[in-house]
């Protein structure tokens, strides 16, 4: 996985320049809430699907959303940090590098809904529904746990994190049932293995920053599954 602190030489001193620069609080910031919950849930499902021309489209609306005017001088650090990453997935060359910005996108409103004590609250409720076969019931399993995981950054939620990471632990999903290609099946079993492990390794995670790292890892290999699995013969 590459990383994408590559791409931020002056995303620190940003931070701190915002945060000295600060707007005083608009009556307008939680009607904007909204709408920023709709693009980033936007963003996500682009970036898992692996569309990367998705990404482009919803981090550039997300930036022209978000300008940091009328934002609380607490949260200013965390805007910048959003838009930094924005504009990566804007920019994105690959669907690595729109998954990795994808996913810090996430850290960063979590970040700052923990420093506002304010943002949505998540509780896990019930486990994943069964599907109408196993292999389907594998796939919602994972889409759920992903979501799970999300909203563990976005709430930022431990309990919303650690069930997705519990779910995505269990057993990989069933090669055969997804592809009977020759050529695609060493690396289709090879990626049902990386989730697999991506979520054993995210269950002991409890840092935002490498939970990000973490979560950006999983949606480019479910985007590297998925855009495989349409060429599937």
């Amino acid at each position: 996985m590459r990383t994408i602190d590559r791409f931020m030489p002056g995303m620190l001193a940003g931070l701190i320049v915002a945060a000295a620069c600060s707007p005083k609080t608009s009556p307008t910031v939680e009607p904007r809430m909204a709408g920023h919950f709709t693009n980033v849930g936007r963003l996500h499902t682009a970036a898992a699907e692996g569309d990367l021309a998705g990404v482009h489209a919803q981090a550039s609306e997300l930036l022209a959303r978000e300008t940091g005017e009328g934002m609380p001088a607490k949260a200013q650090p965390y805007v910048e940090e959003l838009r930094t990453f924005s504009e990566l997935a804007s920019r994105a060359p690959d669907t690595e590098l729109g998954a990795s910005a994808v996913a810090h996108v996430a850290a960063a409103c979590g970040s700052c809904h923990r420093a506002m004590k304010k943002g949505p609250s998540y509780t896990v409720g019930s486990g994943p529904p069964a599907g109408d076969s196993p292999v389907a019931t594998r796939m919602i399993r994972h889409r759920w746990a992903a979501d799970r995981l999300w909203d563990g950054l976005v709430g930022p939620s431990d309990e919303s994190w650690q069930a997705g990471a519990a779910v995505l632990r269990d057993a990989p999903l069933f090669t055969d049932a997804l592809t009977r290609d020759v050529e695609q099946y060493d690396e289709v079993t090879k990626l049902a293995w990386e989730v697999h492990e991506d979520g054993a390794l995210a269950y002991t995670t409890r840092d935002q920053g490498r939970r990000a790292e973490q979560y950006g890892e999983l949606l480019s290999t479910c985007a590297t599954c998925h855009n495989l699995l349409r060429t599937a013969k």
